[in-house]
């Protein structure tokens, strides 16, 4: 009962917390970041996320970057980020992040909880003229709960461009009723197209664990911000 009590106020001090970390001065920030803590077997999974908004005139191109998980002033965890959507921002637009880390059980086989108190970001990216933007496709997405509790986010991606469609990349995150994020997630449609004027439907699940925990510290997801871009190829 202690655990699940810790487990708790820890998330409800993660939510919202982390709106650090800038990119660079005046041109792209981590305006929203979070974490969740779930238990897998004997480890702990801390899911990590952050938006990031395109303050520039210019598109922001995300190539890689890094990130940290800290204790106080002790360094926890440092990893590169392995998954950002989308790659090419366009200005007044944002983009996530979202990455796991796994802690190890100790010596003895016993689950380590860890106590995380802020997470860094260091994302490094090239500016690119607005004359390449990526070519913008309309979406409306909703929340959908069933009876057991479970969670699925349903996109619709309508292609309004005067080309087709490929490879778009699609980016949602969900937040609370007092805007603090709490997830992140996003898919690259390889190999997929989407016609001039044709739509498509995406349904993405929510992790259980991770539903029950929001629901149980009252902070569940009351909206959902998606959008969903492509690349033009003679760019």
């Amino acid at each position: 009962m202690m655990r699940k009590w810790f487990l708790g106020a820890l998330m409800a001090l993660m939510v919202g917390l982390f709106a650090a970390g800038a990119l660079a001065d005046g041109e792209g920030v981590v305006v929203n970041s979070s974490c969740n803590i779930v238990q897998s077997g004997e480890y702990y999974l801390v899911y990590c996320y952050a938006q990031i908004h395109n303050n520039s005139n210019q598109i922001i191109c995300l190539e890689q970057g890094t990130f940290e998980l800290h204790n106080g002033e002790q360094l926890l965890a440092s990893q590169a980020v392995s998954q950002i959507w989308p790659y090419f921002i366009n200005p007044g637009e944002d983009g996530y992040v979202f990455d796991v880390v796994a802690f190890e059980p100790d010596e003895n086989g016993q689950p380590v909880v860890p106590t995380v108190t802020g997470v860094v970001y260091d994302i490094r990216y090239m500016t690119v003229d607005t004359q390449f933007a990526s070519e913008k496709l309309t979406t409306e997405a909703e929340i959908v709960r069933d009876a057991a509790g479970g969670m699925d986010i349903l996109c619709r991606v309508t292609n309004t461009t005067a080309m087709d469609a490929y490879d778009s990349t699609l980016a949602f995150a969900l937040y609370t009723q007092s805007g603090n994020m709490i997830y992140a997630d996003g898919t690259t449609l390889k190999d997929v197209g989407i016609p001039v004027g044709g739509t498509i439907l995406l349904r993405f699940p929510v992790e259980d664990e991770l539903v029950k925990q929001w629901d149980s510290y009252g902070m569940s997801a009351s909206e959902v911000r998606v959008t969903a871009s492509f690349r033009n190829d003679e760019d």
